[in-house]
């Protein structure tokens, strides 16, 4: 394979042979009828045939949440482990990447750099030709260049968080000789790629998406999800100002609002309730139903625990670490309904309770998986941003930052903060013991939501946190005496995949070889 066929298959995927997703039935924009194969030349004609090319934009985000984003942000994190299988050593290198014992080879950064710009490269496809094609409603067009352009967005919102500098790339690639000039391409400043690619994307689809849509159209792309993309972007600059900007249109909105019990915000039958901002979209009926929970289960617990479905020997992934256990307060419903304890032997009374993630299993669990949505965003999310953002913005103690967070205390069924509080814990009597309160809270609220690894980042104390839950993990894990190097080599950015940085001379983010 040369070098041109290369870039073109692996880095942008830019032939883009599209099938099965020419139409939308009533039921569901997740779910498709094939109409046949086209190329480029043919396929990007139509009204429909755009709708089916923005609809196969959406997978490759999914796919990145059911795997590699909850690996490098949720389980890199303090906030989740594993526990390893002696009779299952399949996922060696999944476990490495908890303890950061991997190498720029990983597997892990090819996923999210070749995804993203997967998904990148579909977006560019329906860019380019969307202008000549026949609409009968200009609206309907503009909604549907809307999506496409939230979604390279959020593409690159995930490769900057992830590697930093990357590649810009805006053009489709037609054909091989093309990618010559790709192959000169380097990596652009992360803030260029914000400023020139992102926040004008994500101007445009505030402008052009609508408010909500049908109900078939659920886990479409909407004006409040590109809001809150955008707060999450000037959030990762700590450029808490114009979030807040994007933070108030979503509240003020009277769109969303939190539901009344926590655990029900993820339940199969509730999945696109007011709470949800944006989600990834799952149906049993439409052949894909969500499974990637099972392997945050324990892998000895067979069916107890789905009844239904047998967890994989190679499950025990994103298991919630002590340090996460013991941050949730005596009494927050939130624990209950986000972690479950197994109990291996129920005969012996000394038998160690294994703590595992049952926010999403809701049981029987079905050979076709369950019927419910990945929360990318959810408003008690909105919520706590803009506290921190009132907080980083005004200092001191605002009656408003009080106000959002008790909010989702009352839900979880816990006593309020304010100052002068007689019960010390609840005291806050310093805008650093707000701070504090106010990361306290999203950790809970938000555990195993993929926010952590990205919430350190931008509370600038990634490193200590991390060194110090890695000195806790080798106390209480023995199981990594073996290896020296476990949380030696913990760097806030993912390595540039070793492949790319061979092949195309792509310089390689700090701590990686």
């Amino acid at each position: 394979m040369n070098r041109s066929t290369y870039i073109i298959s692996t880095i942008l995927s830019a032939v883009f042979l599209i099938s099965c997703l020419t139409s939308c039935n009533e039921d569901n924009f997740l779910e498709y009828e094939p109409r046949g194969r086209y190329s480029v030349e043919n396929f990007y004609q139509t009204e429909v045939q755009i709708e089916g090319a923005v609809n196969g934009i959406y997978p490759t985000l999914k796919g990145l949440y059911n795997g590699a984003i909850w690996q490098s942000v949720e389980y890199r994190s303090d906030n989740t482990t594993f526990i390893p299988n002696p009779n299952d050593r399949g996922s060696v290198g999944l476990e490495e990447v908890d303890y950061f014992a991997i190498t720029s080879s990983a597997g892990i950064h090819g996923t999210i750099w070749g995804s993203c710009y997967k998904g990148i490269s579909n977006a560019n496809y329906v860019i380019h030709f969307i202008d000549e094609v026949p609409f009968d409603r200009a609206e309907d067009k503009a909604a549907k260049l809307a999506e496409a352009r939230f979604l390279r967005a959020f593409y690159y919102y995930i490769l900057t968080q992830s590697f930093g500098d990357v590649v810009k790339v805006t053009e489709i690639i037609e054909s091989e000789a093309d990618a010559g000039d790709v192959l000169a391409l380097r990596r652009a400043p992360r803030a260029e790629v914000i400023s020139e690619i992102i926040i004008p994307d994500l101007e445009f689809a505030i402008d052009n998406l609508p408010a909500v849509w049908g109900a078939v159209d659920n886990g479409r792309a909407t004006e409040g999800a590109a809001r809150m993309l955008l707060a999450k972007i000037y959030f990762a600059d700590r450029e808490y100002e114009p979030a807040l900007i994007q933070l108030d249109s979503i509240i003020e909105s009277g769109l969303y609002a939190l539901e009344n019990d926590y655990r029900s915000v993820f339940a199969p039958g509730n999945q696109n309730s007011p709470e949800i901002i944006f989600a990834n979209q799952f149906s049993v009926t439409a052949n894909q139903g969500a499974g990637w929970f099972l392997s945050f289960l324990p892998y000895q617990s067979g069916v107890d625990i789905t009844q239904g479905i047998f967890v994989s020997t190679s499950a025990s992934k994103n298991i919630p670490t002590q340090d996460l256990l013991e941050s949730f307060e005596e009494g927050d419903r939130r624990f209950s309904a986000s972690i479950g304890f197994y109990d291996e032997d129920e005969n012996d009374p000394d038998n160690e309770l294994i703590p595992y993630c049952r926010k999403y299993l809701f049981t029987p669990v079905t050979n076709g998986g369950s019927d419910l949505n990945f929360p990318v965003f959810r408003y008690a999310d909105a919520l706590l941003m803009k506290a921190e953002a009132i907080q980083e913005i005004n200092g001191g103690l605002m009656d408003e930052t009080f106000e959002l967070i008790n909010n989702l205390r009352v839900r979880a069924g816990l006593p309020l903060y304010f100052p002068g509080n007689p019960n010390p814990d609840l005291d806050i009597n310093s805008p650093e013991r707000l701070e504090q309160a106010i990361r306290d809270e999203r950790r809970v609220e938000l555990a195993f939501e993929n926010h952590r690894w990205w919430d350190l980042m931008r509370y600038e104390n990634l490193q200590e946190v991390m060194q110090a839950h890695g000195e806790e993990q080798k106390e209480i894990q023995d199981f990594l005496d073996p290896f020296p190097e476990a949380y030696t080599n913990i760097t806030e950015l993912l390595a540039i995949p070793f492949s790319q940085v061979e092949q195309y001379g792509y310089r390689q983010n700090p701590g990686w070889e």
